[in-house]
């Protein structure tokens, strides 16, 4: 009994172009250079190890407001905040009885002339530093005020408060020069003394006070610094509010003196304030 041995088959022809392209794939042929980037890349941004790290990259690139510019970024701050701290320091130590008199003699009878009346003729070097450091101080104050208190941007660098100084000293000076007419014309000249010895009473004051609310704005953190500047609007309003009392003790000396104090509220008082905000301002 003869035994057929099966022959193996040919495989079949594949039809058309099809059959032909998927036999050369099956081949294993390697694909061309911009296919292969083509297929790495997909599955790289496939992978979920991938995505999560496009989302952690995107994340801290969402645009947020501009920082505020602040005064304390300056170079000229923080060399004149220590030129102010060792005036002040200088002052304090080698005056300290002369302040504490001029505090108890300021709320004296107008007839009682102050420290700083005409008597004393050897202190022109210390009021002279007390002008400087007590504008220097105020100004600041300002700046500080309307830069963090209300956002004014216009209100942190040198050259506004170069302009602020000169305002603020143009309007003392105009204050003294209208209080003098004012003087000379209804009163006489010890009455403009002890106005003018007031004032500068109140300035001096007002600049050693304010001087540690400064310090603490500019050195602080931001809410900090929020309650010291209001802090230090309250003592602006005490030391208007000591200065009226002041006035309205050398001026009222009668009925008939009534029209003087309105004239001087009106003329040296309100309408300089108006104009000096109005300027800083404007």
């Amino acid at each position: 009994m003869s035994i057929a041995r099966e022959l193996p088959k040919k495989p079949k022809e594949t039809e058309g172009t099809e059959g032909t392209e998927e036999a050369t794939s099956d081949l294993g042929l390697i694909p061309s250079f911009e296919e292969m980037d083509k297929r790495i890349n997909d599955q790289i941004q496939a992978h979920p190890y991938h995505k999560a790290k496009t989302f952690m990259t995107e994340v801290p690139h969402i645009d947020g407001t501009p920082k505020h510019h602040q005064m304390q970024q300056e170079v000229w701050f923080v060399p004149l905040m220590f030129i102010l701290f060792w005036g002040f320091g200088l002052v304090l130590t080698s005056r300290f009885a002369y302040i504490v008199q001029a505090i108890r003699e300021f709320f004296y009878p107008k007839s009682r002339s102050n420290v700083f009346s005409d008597r004393i003729t050897d202190e022109f070097g210390f009021k002279s530093a007390m002008t400087v450091l007590s504008f220097c101080t105020i100004t600041l104050f300002c700046q500080l005020t309307l830069s963090q208190l209300f956002h004014m941007d216009s209100f942190g660098n040198l050259q506004s408060c170069l302009r602020m100084l000169l305002i603020f000293v143009g309007y003392i000076i105009f204050k003294v020069i209208t209080t003098l007419y004012l003087c000379s014309v209804f009163f006489d000249k010890s009455t403009f003394s002890t106005v003018r010895h007031s004032y500068a009473t109140i300035v001096f004051a007002l600049g050693m006070t304010l001087f540690p609310i400064v310090l603490i704005a500019s050195f602080t953190e931001p809410h900090i610094a929020r309650y010291a500047l209001i802090l230090g609007c309250v003592f602006c309003v005490a030391a208007a509010l000591l200065y009226l009392y002041k006035i309205l003790s050398i001026f009222f000396t009668g009925l008939t003196s009534i029209f003087y104090l309105i004239l001087y509220l009106c003329t040296l008082e309100i309408l300089p304030i108006i104009a000096l905000v109005g300027i800083t301002l404007g």
